[in-house]
């Protein structure tokens, strides 16, 4: 890995996938919500994805990628994993999981490979912001290069 590089930067160096990774201005409260992030930074919130590490009837981990500016619909993404019940992950399991922490979660160069659903609100648009691996730091992508990227599927999940 390159000094400084993140996770999700070496996944796309060494894997050939096209993107360009921005620093963004954000907050300096860690806290900040993605859609706060977007207004922050200028970004439209519709474009600026959020990576939600979920878990599903307490057995089964999976990502949601999803607009800032929605809610996952968690009983949509039921249905989707043929589960009765999806929650959040909790933090800690999240972070083991991923490898990265809260605010800065990538769907891409995780430790563990998770199943993937990206809201199909994405394919409105050329290209999409999700986290680059580090807070403040956002990778734009073509939503298709990022569903093949990450194995996932397309699907309505907010």
């Amino acid at each position: 890995m390159a000094k400084g590089e993140t996770a999700a930067q070496r996944f796309v160096r060494l894997n050939g996938i096209p993107g360009t990774f921005h620093e963004i201005g954000v907050p300096k409260d860690r806290k900040t919500s993605a859609l706060e992030m977007a207004k922050a930074s200028g970004l439209d919130p519709a474009r600026l994805f959020k990576t939600l590490i979920v878990l599903a009837d307490a057995k089964t981990f999976a990502m949601a990628i999803v607009p800032a500016d929605r809610d996952l619909d968690r009983k949509a993404l039921a249905r989707l994993m043929k589960a009765k019940r999806v929650d959040l992950a909790p933090k800690e399991k999240a972070i083991k999981l991923t490898g990265y922490q809260m605010g800065a979660c990538a769907p891409l160069g995780q430790k563990s490979a998770l199943p993937a659903f990206l809201d199909e609100s994405a394919f409105g648009f050329a290209s999409i912001y999700v986290s680059g691996g580090a807070y403040g730091l956002e990778l734009e992508i073509a939503p298709g290069v990022l569903l093949d990227a990450v194995k996932g599927t397309k699907a309505v999940i907010t």
